[in-house]
């Protein structure tokens, strides 16, 4: 009788064990983006086109945050890539067929990223305050985000590139494609979310909350000193789950796996929640380009 009231409690504990550790939160993971080749029409040159691709991958590897695979040195995606011809028009209808989901798959990719150069214009304009002339380029990129899994569409977007510059419409055209770069981290920034949890309150009182704690995710994830983000209370109401924005955070050293971090709003609520719910009722989430400018960047 002992034997067998000792063999379910034991059971008993093994089912809340196993349930504890499901609930768990999972520590972030850097996300694989496949970028495709650009296509364009005859109004743009083919290497202005090269050029913003390439300014598109650099959007993407300068956040820290991502596999970055290129389609066009990868070996299976340019074997792939020589069986089909280029789509003039890309859509979620056609973007996805079993055997490129299958290459896309095998490389653990979550994301493939579309573009096509639309249209360039040069101009040459007289600035009336300095009585000088200027070359303006113009240059027109349309960018979709698929995801892989079930080939819906993440994000679009038309994008105006624009480059100036008094020498000649060249130098122009290779400003415009330089614009890409802050293009992309304004992109990025609005569709690709950074999202965590708080480890650990290291210091709070009875007065202002929590004022500093640990986030998971540090240098391997690309966080800077001086990023911010914003903090949301898991909220259930009735059958539907919210996130309600109650707090932000900034930054302030930025450690392997770990960040620590400043809170600069919402101290009480966030150590309240996080004493008497858990962690997993908190998400922190990166707060695009609101940060402040550190080394040159903005946003995540």
């Amino acid at each position: 009788m002992k034997f067998k009231f000792l063999s379910v409690v034991m059971m008993s504990a093994l089912c809340f064990v196993g349930s504890a550790k499901a609930q768990e939160t999972s520590d972030p993971q850097k996300e694989t983006v496949i970028v495709d080749e650009f296509t364009r029409t005859t109004a743009v040159p083919s290497y202005l086109t090269e050029g913003i691709r390439a300014n598109v991958i650099e959007g993407f590897v300068s956040k820290g945050r991502f596999h970055v695979v290129d389609a066009l040195t990868n070996d299976a995606l340019k074997a792939l890539s020589a069986k089909r011809v280029a789509e003039d028009n890309v859509d979620a209808s056609n973007v996805m067929n079993s055997e490129s989901e299958a290459v896309y798959k095998s490389l653990g990719a979550k994301y493939l990223i579309k573009g096509k150069v639309t249209d360039r214009t040069v101009t040459r304009e007289k600035d009336v305050l300095s009585d000088s002339y200027s070359w303006y380029s113009k240059i027109s990129l349309s960018l979709t985000v698929y995801n892989i899994l079930d080939g819906s569409t993440v994000a679009s977007k038309n994008i105006q590139l624009t480059g100036v510059n008094s020498d000649s419409s060249e130098k122009a055209d290779m400003n415009a494609v330089e614009d890409a770069k802050k293009e992309m981290r304004s992109f990025v920034d609005a569709n690709f979310k950074f999202k965590t949890f708080i480890e650990m309150i290291e210091s709070a009182d009875k007065k202002k909350g929590a004022k500093e704690l640990y986030i998971v995710g540090g240098n391997e994830m690309g966080i800077k000193k001086g990023q911010v983000f914003k903090v949301y209370y898991v909220k259930q109401i009735g059958s539907r789950t919210t996130n309600q924005e109650i707090g932000a955070l900034k930054a302030d050293e930025v450690m392997d796996g770990l960040t620590k971090c400043n809170v600069t709003k919402g101290g009480v609520e966030i150590n309240d929640i996080f004493n008497s719910e858990g962690r997993d009722k908190l998400v922190i989430e990166s707060a695009g380009n609101t940060r402040e400018k550190v080394g040159g960047f903005f946003g995540f």
